[in-house]
């Protein structure tokens, strides 16, 4: 099984080749959201060093979001061209999932992942899926594990002053490359799952962008 797999979510770009159960190329570049201009190049670089093709994957795996809405905009569109050409399936994972199988658990420590969503507003995963939730709210109900609590995502630093303050030092303590979630991990998740076609796949967004919303303000207000 040959999974290809790109992540586009945050300012961070990878895309990886997962070949049955093993990660036999991935690249990561901190390009500063210009997933366009490196998505197609960066996966030709991967076909090419393992000696594959497009034909011979079996399976695409993609971030499907919260992040940056271009970026998951550009990933998706990329990916489910691709497998609609080679009529392959696609996996799609949120950015939290594929944070939180980043890490394994330590004892001792609760390990959350929260992604930055401006305004002073993370999201993070609930019984109910993602949501939003403002950086102040989210330290209030973690003030429990203060001193016990790893922050997994953008958030961490984002807000590292105010979730140190409320949470302590520990819970920003990675370092900044970890806080992304990465394509082998994504190719690694879409082994367990069967997949979809290019036309079920769907981005989460929870919000409307800040163009959007700041659009539909404007037509109100005119």
């Amino acid at each position: 099984m040959k999974i290809l797999a790109v992540e586009t979510s945050g300012k961070t770009f990878s895309a990886a080749l997962n070949q049955d159960g093993k990660t036999s190329a991935f690249f990561t570049y901190d390009c500063g959201h210009i997933h366009s201009e490196m998505i197609i190049s960066s996966i030709e670089r991967i076909l090419k060093d393992t000696g594959n093709s497009y034909e011979s994957i079996d399976k695409f795996a993609v971030c499907s979001g919260p992040g940056s809405f271009t970026g998951i905009r550009v990933g998706m569109t990329a990916v489910k061209t691709l497998a609609q050409a080679l009529n392959k399936p696609i996996v799609a994972v949120d950015s939290l999932s594929a944070l939180e199988k980043s890490f394994v658990k330590i004892k001792g420590l609760k390990l959350i992942a929260a992604i930055d969503a401006l305004r002073n507003e993370i999201y993070v995963k609930s019984k109910k899926g993602v949501i939003i939730k403002s950086v102040g709210d989210f330290i209030e109900e973690n003030k429990k594990y203060k001193n016990k609590i790893v922050v997994i995502g953008s958030a961490a630093l984002v807000y590292a002053d105010k979730l140190a303050k409320g949470l302590g030092k520990t819970s920003v303590m990675l370092p900044e490359t970890f806080n992304f979630p990465k394509a082998y991990v994504l190719a690694y998740m879409a082994q367990y799952e069967q997949g979809a076609k290019y036309c079920e796949i769907e981005p989460l967004y929870v919000r409307r962008s800040w163009a959007e919303e700041s659009k539909e303000k404007n037509r109100r207000g005119s």
